[in-house]
């Protein structure tokens, strides 16, 4: 190597050092920092507020402010690498399609994220929104027998969902 050019690789490495050390703390550097070495937005406010002695409220707008960031980016990267299975997940569904409960528990086991596999369960759910009235139309005419435990034994309803529709029922022949 000429020594003109370790002169110049030089010159561009001294530059590249003093760029990295001169780095300047702006105030959306301070709340990425600190919300890069919290667990929450929480404690994002306790290091605006300690290291770089930011007063408490604007701290705190600024920390939600990331925490809200942090989750779109996540939720975004999150639905991206979801994308790249759509086939598999198309799949996934058609074998699993059964009752409620045997939905969730085929997909669970299949990989998918409880939120993905709840959504999924209550779009299924949705597209027999009319044979569902019938069945509950059915089981409320049965006044001698429990609501949820009819439309869980005849219909076959998960029980959670069964659960919440005699609570809501209840709750509307009570008046509330």
């Amino acid at each position: 190597m000429t020594s003109h050019m370790r002169l110049l690789c030089s010159l561009v490495a001294l530059v590249a050092l003093a760029g990295a050390c001169s780095k300047k703390h702006t105030r959306r550097g301070e709340v990425v920092e600190c919300s890069s070495i919290s667990l929450d937005a929480k404690g994002t406010v306790q290091c605006l507020v300690s290291l770089y002695h930011w007063n408490v409220a604007d701290a705190q707008k600024a920390a939600n402010n990331r925490a809200r960031e942090l989750d779109s980016l996540k939720t975004r990267q999150e639905d991206s690498v979801w994308a790249l299975g759509l086939p598999k997940h198309k799949r996934d569904l058609q074998t699993c399609a059964k009752t409620d409960d045997e939905l969730k528990n085929c997909l669970l086991v299949a990989g998918w994220p409880l939120r993905r596999v709840i959504k999924a369960q209550d779009s299924v759910w949705n597209a027999d929104v009319g044979k569902h009235r019938k069945e509950l139309q059915t089981c409320m005419a049965k006044r001698d027998f429990n609501l949820s435990s009819c439309l869980t034994l005849y219909y076959k309803w998960d029980s959670d969902r069964a659960l919440a529709t005699a609570d809501s029922v209840t709750r509307a022949r009570l008046g509330r």
